[in-house]
């Protein structure tokens, strides 16, 4: 990636209040791996794979994508897994394009995406949508040590009317015993769970 270009990914990263607890040089090290026509809708960092040293995600999302994303051609957006050596430079580990839903996935949000959390071993996605029926969606990945992968280890939905949140929540938790071992490269949250 040439200079301008990573000076043009730290300054938007810079700028946003998400990105504040994150070391420049960290994410001028990770500016390498955004693709060109991409740029970092958000950056995660935490120890995903219990080596005590704090590795990154990034989310990516298409330049344009508000006015090119719709539900017949829905422009996805890349997840990427960045892991840290001990000489502090990152590699990928891994990477999926269908875990975070598009721009304009809900009519009425437009952007479901919410929330990216890292906590030792584990990372979760929040997206939440809807209108007068409200949903929200958190799908979680464990880092299995033994084959140095992430597997999703809960998919949980949650649904309400806005009006009356407290009579009409329903959720429904999915775990391994329901959808067997899925990698994270392989999870797809366009598939439609039973």
């Amino acid at each position: 990636m040439n200079l301008l270009l990573t000076q043009a990914f730290l300054v938007t990263l810079l700028l946003s209040k998400v990105y504040a607890q994150i070391n420049p040089t960290e994410l001028e090290k990770a500016a390498k791996f955004v693709p060109n026509g991409y740029s970092v809708l958000r950056v995660a960092q935490g120890d995903l794979n219990n080596d005590t040293i704090n590795d990154l995600i990034l989310v990516l999302n298409k330049k344009g994508e508000e006015s090119l994303s719709t539900s017949e051609h829905p422009v996805k957006r890349k997840v990427l897994v960045l892991i840290a050596k001990l000489d502090k430079s990152y590699i990928l580990a891994a990477q999926n394009e269908n875990v975070i839903y598009y721009y304009n996935y809900d009519p009425n949000f437009k952007d479901a995406f919410v929330d990216l959390n890292i906590k030792k071993g584990m990372f979760s996605i929040d997206h939440y949508g809807g209108f007068a029926q409200r949903w929200g969606r958190t799908t979680t990945f464990d880092y299995d040590v033994s084959k140095k992968k992430w597997y999703l280890t809960r998919d949980a939905f949650e649904t309400f009317e806005s009006t009356d949140v407290e009579k009409t929540t329903k959720e429904k938790k999915y775990t391994a015993k329901d959808f067997g071992k899925t990698a994270f490269e392989s999870f797809d949250i366009y598939k439609e769970r039973n």
